[in-house]
C-alpha cells in the first residue's frame, strides 16, 4: 500500500470530527497511561509522557496548518481531501494537546522549575488558550455567530499563534537534541508553503488590476 493511499485512508476515516476527536482521545490517553506505566510516576515517566503526547499532537497540528496552501499549490484528490478535514483535524489536535497540557502540569508539579513565570511559559500558555478558542469555535453554529470575517480571524491568528509557539520551541531543542531537526525542518517547510501561497495570491491580485 503506497503512502499516498494509506493517508487517503486515514482522512476519510476522520470524516466525522467526532470520530476524529475519539480516536485521537484514546490513542492520547493510552500513550499517556503507558508511558507512566512502562516509566513510571516520578520525573522520568512524566518526562516520557509529555514527550510521546506532544509527539501525537504535532502531527495533526501541522497537517491542518498546510491543508489550505498545499490544496491552493498542488491541488488533487489528495490535498483536497485534506483541506476538506481540516476542522477534524484541529479537533484532534486540541484533544491531543489538551493530553499533553495534563502531563505538563503533572511534570511541573514535581519539577516547578519547569512552569515558571518566563517567556516560554507565557507563549505556551497563549497556544493552549487559542488552541481552546478555536476548539471550541470549530462549528458551523460559532461561525454563524460571530461572523465569517471574525472567525477567520480568530482561527488565522491562533494558527499563527501556534506556529511561532512551535518555531520557538523547536529552534530551541535542535541545539541540544538532534532528533528535533525532522520536526522542525517540516514546519520551516509549513512556512515556505503559506509564504508561497501569499506570493501567488499577490502575483494574482496584481495581474488583475486595471491598467491605463
Amino acid at each position: 500500500m503506497s503512502s499516498a493511499t494509506s493517508a487517503t485512508i486515514a482522512l476519510r476515516w476522520t470524516a466525522s470530527p467526532r470520530r476524529a476527536v475519539l480516536t485521537f482521545l484514546a490513542i492520547s490517553a493510552f500513550a499517556f497511561g503507558a508511558a507512566l506505566a512502562l516509566n513510571g510516576t516520578a520525573n522520568l515517566g512524566w518526562h516520557a509522557a509529555t514527550r510521546i503526547t506532544a509527539v501525537i499532537a504535532y502531527p495533526l497540528w501541522l497537517m491542518s496548518f498546510v491543508a489550505s496552501p498545499l490544496a491552493s499549490l498542488r491541488p488533487s484528490p489528495l490535498t483536497r481531501l485534506l483541506r476538506a478535514r481540516r476542522r477534524a483535524l484541529g479537533l484532534a489536535f486540541a484533544v491531543a494537546l489538551t493530553i499533553h497540557g495534563i502531563a505538563i502540569l503533572g511534570l511541573a508539579r514535581l519539577e516547578p522549575e519547569t512552569a515558571g513565570f518566563d517567556l516560554s511559559t507565557i507563549g505556551g500558555g497563549l497556544g493552549f488558550v487559542m488552541m481552546f478558542a478555536m476548539a471550541a469555535t470549530s462549528n458551523d453554529a460559532a461561525v454563524k455567530k460571530i461572523g465569517g470575517r471574525a472567525w477567520r480571524r480568530l482561527h488565522g491568528f491562533g494558527q499563527l499563534t501556534l506556529a511561532v509557539v512551535y518555531l520557538v520551541t523547536y529552534a530551541g531543542r535542535i541545539v541540544e537534541d538532534l532528533s528535533y531537526w525532522p520536526a522542525f525542518a517540516a514546519l520551516i517547510f509549513a512556512f515556505g508553503l503559506r509564504g508561497a501561497v501569499a506570493i501567488q495570491s499577490r502575483s494574482l491580485r496584481s495581474t488583475r488590476l486595471p491598467t491605463e
